[in-house]
């Protein structure tokens, strides 16, 4: 007898509720995620081929101007170019063949002398001062440690360090001639990437900041010329030791402001009050002279009004580009930092509030007038006069 079994209903039981969220990527992101990683991969192999192409646009808007003028004078712009490289190969050449060999045989003299002008030095401040003599000793100490370590080894390394020097100069100048002959071509071409919205706010940026890297460049060049020159004369003139050198040493130093003139200042002193006491105070005085005549007559003729940044943005910005990348880092530090305002003006004023912009524009006119009055205002929240002028009138 067979057993009939309940027919059994079948019901549509919900799925158990599930605690975790799907995620789903379209192939097109990740995609663009790999391609984001190996971009930033290859900027990080390429960092200093890209390091030597920015300092080749800094020397290509600095002497596009020279390549303009020639072209005004109808001379066609390959032709302008290569006046402008036989011009440069001919003031390495003159720096080669006048400066090299008195600088070289100087440096010998300094280096092979070295302990007799730390006697002559040492002998000529007074004992009261046993602080001054430790740290004296200590600077020539250094220099003939440094000196002693010349060995095989030390001077082959300083030797693959010139010949990378050198490649490195060529390879800068031949992408700046490159850019003065096909510059042109590759920035319109690289403009057709941009959206046409902000085609011509791009080009009007790129035209103002071109302004201020020439004006920094050229100007920070004139600047060096003229101090190494003066410190080369001066230090001739009172037959300071290694006068050529210092004078290299003072030109390079005048990059940095505010320290670099301390920089170059104490090892000059040093060296010449192994002549005497009154060539050492004659150089500091100079020294100091001619940073005051520098700052604050001639830097503010050379750069306009171009180029305005206050000393502690200029040092806060030198301190993170030395860090990062040295004397390059320093090199290229300061133009970026000339360009935010423009970059404010024409990218940010949107997204900044217009008290933020009204501000940035009275404290800049009263960096250049001296006056603290924008400053104080600013620190006690009070309205510009402009701005309480403008309220009055509206309230009328």
């Amino acid at each position: 007898m067979a057993i009939e079994r309940p027919a059994t209903t079948e019901v549509n039981a919900a799925p158990p509720p599930r605690h975790g969220r799907d995620l789903h990527l379209p192939m097109t992101t990740i995609l663009k995620v790999i391609g984001s990683g190996l971009g930033l991969w290859a900027v990080f192999l390429l960092w200093p081929e890209f390091l030597m192409f920015l300092l080749a646009v800094l020397m290509a808007v600095t002497l596009h101007p020279a390549v303009r003028w020639l072209e005004g004078r109808r001379i066609p712009r390959g032709l302008s170019v290569a006046i402008i490289a036989a011009f440069t190969i001919a003031l390495v050449a003159v720096f080669v063949m006048f400066v090299m060999p008195p600088l070289t045989a100087q440096l010998t003299h300094l280096l092979q002398n070295l302990p007799e002008f730390r006697a002559r030095v040492l002998g000529r401040i007074p004992e009261r001062y046993p602080g001054i003599h430790k740290v004296v000793r200590e600077l020539f100490e250094t220099t003939s440690a440094s000196m002693a370590a010349g060995t095989f080894g030390r001077w082959f390394a300083w030797g693959q360090s010139a010949i990378s020097g050198v490649v490195v100069a060529v390879v800068v100048l031949v992408l700046t001639l490159y850019l003065l002959l096909h510059g042109k071509s590759l920035y319109a071409w690289l403009l057709a990437f941009v959206p046409r919205t902000y085609r011509e706010k791009l080009a009007t940026t790129v035209h103002e900041v071109s302004d201020v890297v020439h004006a920094y460049v050229s100007g920070q060049l004139l600047a060096v010329l003229l101090f190494a020159v003066f410190t080369a004369i001066l230090l001739t003139i009172l037959r300071v030791p290694a006068a050529a050198p210092l004078a290299v040493i003072a030109g390079f130093c005048d990059v940095i402001p505010v320290l670099g003139i301390l920089l170059a200042t104490l090892p000059a002193v040093l060296l010449a009050l192994a002549v005497s006491p009154t060539a050492a105070v004659t150089v500091a005085v100079a020294y100091v002279a001619y940073h005051l005549f520098e700052t604050y007559l001639l830097l503010p003729r050379i750069y306009g009004n171009k180029l305005k940044i206050s000393s502690l943005a200029v040092l806060l910005a030198l301190l993170i580009g030395g860090k990062l990348q040295g004397i390059i880092g320093v090199v290229l530090v300061l133009p970026l930092v000339a360009a935010y305002p423009i970059i404010e003006r024409h990218w940010l004023s949107g997204y900044l509030s217009a008290r933020v912009l009204a501000d940035h524009k009275a404290l800049a006119k009263a960096a250049e007038t001296g006056s603290e009055v924008a400053m104080d205002e600013v620190l006690h929240g009070e309205k510009h006069a402009s701005e309480r002028l403008a309220s009055s009138r509206g309230s009328k």
